[in-house]
């Protein structure tokens, strides 16, 4: 049963060497010629190694020879001289495939120091082969002092394809590795908002304790015998809500479950985080057609420790900034500093600004100006929450806001050794 996947390769890698072939010069005996196919060749076998090299040659030397006879047509040459003058060169085609079988495609463990001298001694070999056959044909033989230069011509030709191959898989690593920073930003993008989930979730547990703890106090202070329906329904809801407390704290622990199978805790860099951060909102400007600029101005790189947290409330000041200036041509700025034994965050914007009787008023829970007169919806309002809390009670911070219209200023300022890796 034909493969016709593999028939494809070959046929595309038999096209590559048909053009290759077209570049080249006489030498030694009548026909023998020093190709350029011999440098691409073995990369293309290289390249697709589920191929079998033996079946792969030969196919290639049939369908090189009638090609490059076809094109010597154009020479005035007829079909059958140009054939004939080619035809021996299908002796390289077959040594090359058995060699390389052998010398390379058969060995447990290749690596590329011995491709590079599989691929010489194939190259030599295949052409050595290939002079004894025109010799038998032909019978003319230029020089006995032609041997090695063709090794010397096989060395030149390896080292050259040799090189090509390591320039392609440093490529396909730097692709590999652009792949793999864009999936770990992706990841981390969407950790972030399941960590800022389940921190809020965390908040709300405190306030259901207390509702549960309420319920059982006021169970215990109804009358046994005057308020027996009420003491139930208070009893009652006290195991209900109790209820509710323990599948909301599953929830909370499979989140984080998930989040510590799919991304280690491991310390990031403050200009990481910034990359990443960048990254995420470049692409969220751009999607929205905004025009806005940002700039961000690192004084010192630092080791972050509880970097989601801090990624949390860069993203939120950041998105806060960015929903502030709307349609308008905005800018923000990223200041980092340190300040003694502190490190300090300042996030400027020149957005619409905060009206002054709101200000006391933006890290509440549930406040929020940003409605949608479309729709009717209303944002929830836990982003300046959800900072204040990260700031206050995982650094041991303080977050403070002056704004005036057409500037608005937020400064984070927390502890070194609750911000820095030691």
């Amino acid at each position: 049963m034909i493969d016709i996947h593999k028939l494809k390769k070959m046929t595309y890698i038999a096209l590559i060497d048909s053009v290759a072939s077209l570049f080249y010069f006489g030498y030694i005996v009548e026909g023998f010629r020093i190709t350029l196919s011999v440098v691409v060749f073995p990369i293309l076998l290289y390249i697709y190694k589920e191929l079998n090299p033996i079946i792969t040659s030969i196919y290639t030397g049939i369908i090189s020879i009638l090609a490059r006879s076809l094109f010597m047509t154009l020479s005035g040459d007829t079909f059958m001289e140009a054939l004939y003058s080619s035809y021996p060169e299908t002796a390289f085609y077959i040594a090359y495939g058995i060699f390389y079988y052998f010398l390379y495609y058969k060995l447990k463990k290749p690596n590329p120091p011995s491709w590079l001298i599989a691929i010489i001694l194939c190259d030599f070999l295949s052409n050595i082969a290939e002079v004894f056959f025109r010799i038998y044909i032909y019978g003319i033989y230029n020089s006995e002092y032609e041997i090695p230069a063709l090794f010397i011509i096989a060395i030149i030709r390896g080292g050259l394809a040799f090189l090509i191959v390591l320039t392609i898989n440093y490529y396909r690593l730097l692709i590999v590795k652009k792949e793999h920073e864009e999936r770990y930003r992706k990841l981390l993008d969407f950790s972030l908002d399941l960590r800022s989930e389940t921190y809020y979730m965390n908040m709300n547990i405190d306030y259901i304790e207390k509702i549960m703890t309420n319920a059982y106090e006021l169970y215990e202070r109804l009358d046994d015998n005057d308020k027996i329906e009420e003491r139930e329904l208070a009893l009652k809801i006290s195991k209900d809500v109790h209820e509710i407390k323990k599948n909301y704290m599953r929830v909370i622990d499979g989140i984080d479950g998930i989040m510590t199978d799919k991304i280690e805790e491991e310390i990031m860099t403050l200009r990481g985080i910034v990359d990443i951060l960048k990254k995420n909102l470049v692409s969220y400007i751009n999607k929205n057609n905004l025009n806005i600029e940002m700039n961000f101005d690192i004084e010192k790189d630092i080791q972050v420790i509880n970097h989601y947290y801090i990624m949390s409330i860069l993203r939120n000041l950041f998105m806060n900034s960015i929903e502030s200036i709307g349609d308008s041509v905005g800018e923000i700025n990223l200041i980092f500093r340190k300040k003694g034994d502190e490190y300090e965050f300042i996030i400027k914007d020149n957005g619409k600004g905060i009206k002054d009787k709101n200000i006391k008023y933006i890290f509440h829970p549930g406040f929020s100006t940003k409605f949608n007169s479309n729709s009717g919806d209303i944002k929830r309002g836990i982003g300046l929450t959800l900072v204040k809390d990260i700031v206050e009670n995982i650094f041991n911070g303080k977050i403070v806001v002056e704004s005036k219209r057409g500037v608005t200023i937020f400064r984070i300022i927390i502890p070194k050794e609750k911000l820095e890796e030691k």
